[in-house]
């Protein structure tokens, strides 16, 4: 980092020298800080105060600086050497676009530590070599050896390169086969290669950031010839950390249970060899018990203080992501970016990820669900109770550690004033916080009917009788004992600091008390925000979920809450901050248009905005008019509700005729759990698994039963809710696909229910404008599953006769891919699959 004391190429017009000796006498001499223009020729203009400290600091808070500005403070000792600290702030600055000087209290001299990042004009993409990279004299044709032109493809990488170089908001549908994930990744690849500039890329789902970490970028760098750098970026607490790891070793005795040390000794075998120290890396599940104590945590982190820094495996990732041109992330951490900076003020600097002006939502018709789970705040029994236990249970836990460490370090009047707080304030409250905590919990449990798994806590809860008969004071105490309990660990905090021998030996400690207290701090607030929500700055959906007990488990009860309306807070953390937003995915539009998503996320007509909006649909390029056949029987009963056997039989018996026709191959797509674990039983109660292999969502991980159907090749696949996308199953193996039901959302779910009524209160049609558009790009994502290459054909056998008899029939019909369509009775409807597959599969000739 270059330091030099500054005589020409930055100096201080003396008006600007007065002010700043002006200031630092108003603060007593003390540190202050100050932002400043930089303008021709170097001379520093017009600095304003920031923010004041005492003597030995002050913060350097800077809210989106203008870039090539200048972050001054003084040192009021007179030495304008840089201290470690200083040269952090600087790094963090420069991130920013900012240089860092200091001054002495006269402002007579400045040491300019860091120089502001010149500003310069951006590189344009040249949009014509981008086309002829993709075309069929380009890199990528000379290197795949299934290289296909696709004009699609080109025709989005070129509208892509274009947000580049204007700015603003693109929505691009690129329908199954485009070659979407290379169309973004080039563009990316081409601006930080010519402006230093990286990019994040954003999925909904672990298959496509595998794929593109692992398939697409390689290819690329090897096609271009480039030496670009790209990361996986995974959730901090996806990572072991090696300190709180070897705490937890020396710790294990008054910390675990024996078997859980058992556990930890494997986890720490296991680390000797990782090169990943990630979670997904291990070759075995470790329970929540034994990770949560060795996970990475910002709040229990030492960041550079930590004797293992250089060989922490969150910290070398963190270090791997900054240094790359291309970020793969998903949606929730891209949420929790987004929280910390709109929590900060902060788009210019590391968050959670670091600085990014470039960002690709892929999977994007995903992006208002997940920014809802993400904005909102949950608490659990389990999870309360787990957090509680962490800190003491049956002579295990934080409060016992902590207690050995300080006997171990020092026996005087500090320390023994530290383990009283522990016996006198610290463990009853703990144990009054769990008493009241089963209080509360089992007076929530109480307003649950039976059978009833989730209950929607609107307005009028406030008024529900279980609140005078308990609920209210049980809440009441609880939350006063959470509160007493945080204020006794952070006096214990105090009362360690206050020895320095003491808070040297139990540094460790320290931190862990430091990261309990924050947890326990975060259920008091989700606490608040589902039961006593008060005023919030956004109208919250709050509902509870019961889960019975199940497999020598308890049961379960947790209380959620949610934003109702996204678009505001999308548009004012990410639409109108991040220079170029691209949305992508095989599903965006409905009946060929945008409006529903751009209303949900905020970008519609309709909202007043200072970005603009480029949209087009880029159709897949696979010929659905031969390769696919949409099939709907008119003689079936309509489903009626979740639980209908007659359609539950219609399902069976078209599952096994179609199975006959096909011999097998088949995925089936359900709405409800319920309806697969029937059809599922029925299904092998009538021996279909002996001549098929059946696959059941829930009987193993997703992935496992997708790799054995393809596997098998003959296989049927009865999946629900994650099946319908990110499922990726080409050729033969999968060649018909049955949807039972059309997938409308559940109105009675708390979060739709309120939706619902938002949108019928500002008078619009809630099924026309929410449920029906959703469900359309539902069926989209369904159907997509069964063509994924030119090689793939089959049918699409809808058993729910509402889209051949209700009039919003269409807008599914105009939704989906142009493919020929027979409505008829099943005996017409088995006639044409029949002719259908006898042409592709001739060898077949089953009925």
């Amino acid at each position: 980092m270059e330091t030099r004391r500054s005589a020409v190429e930055h100096f201080l017009n003396p008006a600007a020298a007065e002010l700043l000796r002006r200031e630092i006498a108003r603060a007593r001499g003390n540190e202050v800080c100050f932002v400043a223009r930089v303008g021709e020729g170097g001379e520093v203009l017009e600095p304003r105060v920031v923010a004041r400290g005492n003597a030995g600091a002050v913060l350097a808070l800077v809210k989106e600086p203008e870039p090539g500005g200048l972050l001054i403070h003084n040192h009021p000792s007179g030495i304008l050497e840089p201290s470690e600290a200083d040269f952090g702030v600087a790094a963090r600055l420069w991130e920013q676009g900012l240089g860092f000087a200091i001054i002495d209290n006269d402002a007579r001299e400045m040491y300019v530590v860091v120089e502001p990042p010149e500003t310069r004009e951006h590189d344009p993409l040249d949009l014509d070599a981008i086309d002829a990279d993709l075309g069929p004299g380009g890199p990528l044709a000379a290197r795949h050896p299934r290289f296909e032109d696709r004009p699609q493809q080109r025709a989005l990488s070129r509208m892509i390169g274009g947000l580049y170089n204007t700015g603003g908001v693109g929505v691009a549908e690129a329908g199954t086969g485009t070659g979407k994930s290379v169309a973004y990744l080039l563009p990316a690849i081409r601006w930080a290669l010519q402006n230093r500039e990286r990019t994040v890329v954003s999925t909904n789902t672990i298959n496509l950031q595998e794929q593109l970490v692992e398939k697409d970028l390689p290819l690329l760098r090897r096609a271009l010839g480039q030496p670009f750098r790209f990361a996986l970026v995974k959730g901090r607490s996806n990572y072991v950390s090696i300190r709180r790891a070897l705490l937890a070793r020396d710790s294990a005795g008054t910390l675990l249970e024996p078997e859980k040390q058992a556990e930890l000794k494997g986890i720490l075998e296991w680390m000797e060899a990782t090169e990943d120290g990630s979670i997904s890396d291990l070759p075995f599940r470790p329970s929540s018990e034994v990770w949560d104590e060795i996970q990475s945590e910002t709040d229990v982190c030492l960041r550079a203080k930590c004797p293992h820094f250089e060989d922490c495996f969150y910290q070398r990732a963190r270090r791997e992501a900054a240094s790359a041109d291309v970020l793969v992330a998903n949606h929730h951490l891209l949420f929790s970016d987004l929280a910390v900076r709109r929590a900060q003020g902060n788009y210019t600097a590391p968050a959670v990820l670091p600085q990014y002006r470039r960002l690709i939502l892929d999977e994007a018709h995903n992006l208002e669900e997940a920014a809802t789970s993400h904005l909102g705040s949950t608490v659990s029994k389990r999870g309360l109770f787990r957090t509680l236990r962490r800190l003491e249970t049956r002579g295990k836990g934080l409060f016992p550690s902590l207690r050995a460490a300080i006997a171990a370090v020092k026996s005087d009047l500090i320390a023994q004033s530290a383990l009283d707080l522990i016996d006198e304030k610290l463990l009853p409250a703990l144990d009054d916080s769990r008493d009241r905590a089963a209080t509360v919990f089992s007076f929530l449990s109480d307003v649950f009917s039976a059978g009833e798994p989730v209950i929607r806590l609107e307005d009028n809860f406030a008024a529900h009788p279980i609140w005078p008969l308990g609920l209210d004071d049980a809440l009441t105490g609880l939350l006063e004992n959470l509160k007493s309990l945080l204020a006794g660990m952070e006096h214990l905090r105090e009362r360690i600091g206050a020895d320095e021998q003491l808070k040297q030996g139990l540094e460790p400690q320290l931190v862990e008390l430091r990261g309990s207290a924050n947890r326990i701090g975060a259920a008091t607030d989700a606490l608040r925000a589902a039961l006593r929500p008060g005023e919030a700055e956004m109208k919250l959906v709050r509902w509870m979920e019961r889960q019975p007990p199940r497999d020598g488990r308890e049961g379960n009860l947790t209380l959620n809450s949610a934003p109702l309306d996204l678009s505001w807070v999308l548009r004012d953390t990410l639409f109108e901050k991040v220079p170029t937003v691209v949305l992508t995915s095989a599903t965006l539009a409905t009946q060929g248009n945008f409006r529903f998503l751009r209303q949900r996320l905020g970008i519609g007509t309709e909202f007043a905005t200072d970005f603009r909006v480029e949209e087009a649909v880029f159709p897949s390029p696979f010929d659905y008019q031969k390769q696919t056949l949409l099939a709907v029987p008119t003689d079936l009963p309509l489903p009626a509700g979740d639980s209908d056997p007659r359609h539950d039989e219609a399902t069976i018996r078209a599952t096994l005729e179609l199975a006959k026709i096909t011999d097998g191959g088949l995925f089936v797509l359900f709405t409800s759990y319920r309806a697969l674990r029937h059809v599922a039983q029925e299904l092998r109660a009538r021996r279909a698994d002996l001549d098929w292999p059946l696959f059941v969502h829930g009987e193993a991980p997703r992935g496992q039963l997708v790799d054995r159907f393809a596997a098998s090749g003959r296989g049927i696949l009865l999946g629900t809710t994650s099946f319908w996308e990110g499922v990726d199953v080409p050729g033969h193996p999968l060649r018909g696909l049955i949807i039972p039901k059309l997938p409308f959302k559940v109105p009675s779910e708390p979060v739709t229910a309120a939706r619902i009524e938002a949108l019928e209160a500002a008078g619009l049609n809630s099924f026309i404008h929410y449920m029906l558009p959703h469900a359309a790009i539902r069926m989209k994502q369904g159907f997509g599953r069964l063509v994924r290459s030119r090689e793939c054909h089959g049918v699409v056998l809808i058993l729910d006769g509402r889209i051949a008899k209700k009039s919003y029939g269409r807008y599914f019909l105009d939704s989906l891919p142009p493919t020929p369509l027979v409505k008829a009775p099943w005996k017409m409807v088995k006639e044409r699959m029949l002719a259908f597959y006898g042409e592709r599969m001739p060898a077949r000739r089953a009925g």
